[in-house]
């Protein structure tokens, strides 16, 4: 499939709301822009995004037909494209999935991704996959890692890495709509599993507010997209990305 030239810049406020932009416009499937600075780059709920000069900012317009039920499998799809990305470039090939939204190498945050929905002035439904990856820099009092520190230097240029993420990601998107199944996570939770972190290991789930909601082994992810904790008591619990987020006990 040929792709659209992806929209460079050098500096904008936020890589997806310019695709939210463009996509109430109504600009096609795969259509992309890549920034090496973000001056009011978010993460989920609105966190702050540090968007320093020197990493990649890339938001992919996605059109993917299929049921409502299933969008909240987007982002599962989305972080597999980038690692199938990263994979093409044979860079960062050791990355895995932190549930719900970022990609971690080395047990350190490497890139994140924020999926944001809208609708365009013919009242068709679209989403943008906004990911942002730490080339050059990382925050260290984050803990997270660059791909400079992973491929020694040797990291792929900013058109090659945006044009890998985004045909990365349109495939495995292409992929998981077309595959059968209502849940959200059908057609892609094999693999999401086979890259998911800290599986088997016990975690701690907080709310947004950063209050302990659950505590116990990472046992999986259903096909809803729920992670599932087990309980030092036995028991199952099942926790959503819009009640909690993940942290190492």
């Amino acid at each position: 499939m040929r792709h659209l030239p992806i929209k460079t810049l050098d500096e904008v406020d936020s890589t997806n709301d310019v695709a939210l932009a463009a996509g109430r416009d109504g600009a096609p499937h795969g259509w992309a822009v890549a920034a090496r600075r973000q001056t009011a780059g978010r993460g989920r709920r609105g966190h702050v995004w540090e968007s320093p000069e020197g990493n990649l900012y890339l938001s992919v317009l996605l059109r993917p037909q299929v049921a409502p039920t299933r969008l909240p499998g987007l982002a599962a799809a989305c972080g597999l494209g980038v690692l199938d990305g990263l994979k093409a470039l044979g860079v960062a090939n050791e990355s895995q999935l932190k549930w719900p939204n970022d990609l971690l190498a080395h047990g350190r945050k490497l890139a994140g991704i924020l999926v944001e929905v809208g609708r365009d002035g013919q009242g068709g439904a679209f989403a943008v996959c906004g990911v942002g990856v730490n080339v050059g820099d990382a925050p260290r009092d984050l803990g997270a890692i660059a791909l400079a520190e992973l491929a020694a230097g040797a990291t792929p240029s900013f058109t090659s890495l945006a044009e890998a993420l985004r045909d990365g990601v349109v495939a495995r998107v292409g992929s998981w709509a077309s595959s059968s199944g209502d849940r959200p996570l059908d057609g892609v939770r094999k693999a999401y599993l086979e890259r998911l972190a800290w599986r088997g290991e016990k975690v701690v789930a907080r709310s947004p507010d950063g209050s302990e909601l659950a505590r116990g082994t990472l046992e999986t992810v259903d096909a809803w997209g729920r992670a599932v904790l087990l309980a030092p008591d036995g028991s199952r619990v099942p926790v959503s990305a819009e009640q909690a987020s993940l942290r190492p006990a």
